[in-house]
């Protein structure tokens, strides 16, 4: 018995170092390949750069491999597909200044321009909708387990009820938060020169006039290969779905 025990122990021995080698292999070959986007990046050869950068996003997807990917496509002129994933990077990371920087200073150079954000919209912005969670989540539990509380862990009632308070004030505060992402959290970005919307869903429909690429876009009904849209200025119209690509698909199938 002793001797199958003492099998058994090598045998998972061994397939843990074979696995740990095999991840940090793996890894490795991950931070080459990195590098190698960086260094093409550097040398100006953006598509090579958005190629390995594309390539990586397969494996793993994370703000800074969606931030240096915006920065090959702004670089390469691609001003809708360099903001879509800018604003994908925010997703993952939406405190990061130098994301939000180039985000704006993209936008300005394209005449882009946004109407000065409120100040809930601005406290909306300030975390991501996964941060707004936890922190609803973590207060209201904080919240239920403070009334729960054997009266003789918090002895004074004024505490107890103090603390319940503010977990709930931040209960609805961070729930409030992540309603006002969740809002936002199907838009997209036009990624196609010249798109045109459309007064209904056929090729044949009257054109209410073009959208320029890295315009917002709020969809909704869909018919064929159109999209019901509202667009940052408060346009609607049909364009067609490939004309623009939504910023949540890769933050969220992984």
């Amino acid at each position: 018995m002793k001797r199958c025990l003492n099998r058994y122990y090598i045998f998972f021995c061994c397939l843990f170092l074979f696995v740990a080698q095999f991840v940090s292999a793996a890894e490795e070959s991950r931070q080459d390949q990195f590098q190698d986007a960086v260094s093409s990046y550097s040398q100006g050869d953006y598509q090579t750069a958005i190629k390995s950068f594309e390539s990586l996003l397969k494996d793993e997807i994370s703000a800074p491999l969606f931030y240096n990917l915006a920065n090959s496509y702004a670089q390469s002129s691609q001003s809708g597909r360099a903001i879509l994933n800018y604003e994908r990077a925010l997703r993952l990371n939406p405190s990061d200044s130098d994301i939000r920087g180039n985000l704006e200073l993209l936008r300005r150079d394209q005449g882009l321009f946004q109407e000065e954000q409120s100040i809930t919209q601005r406290f909306v912005s300030f975390l991501g909708l996964n941060q707004w969670l936890a922190i609803a989540s973590g207060s209201f539990l904080l919240f239920a387990i403070i009334l729960l509380l054997p009266a003789t862990i918090i002895s004074k009632q004024t505490s107890r009820y103090g603390f319940a308070a503010v977990c709930l004030l931040l209960t609805i505060l961070s729930g409030s938060g992540a309603a006002g992402q969740y809002q936002h959290w199907h838009d997209g970005v036009v990624v196609a020169e010249d798109a045109r919307i459309r007064v209904s869903p056929f090729e044949s429909a009257a054109s209410i006039g073009t959208i320029q690429q890295g315009r917002l876009v709020q969809p909704g009904k869909v018919h064929n290969d159109y999209v019901l849209i509202v667009d940052e200025a408060g346009r609607s119209g049909w364009l067609k779905s490939d004309s623009f690509e939504a910023i949540a698909t890769l933050v969220v199938s992984r």
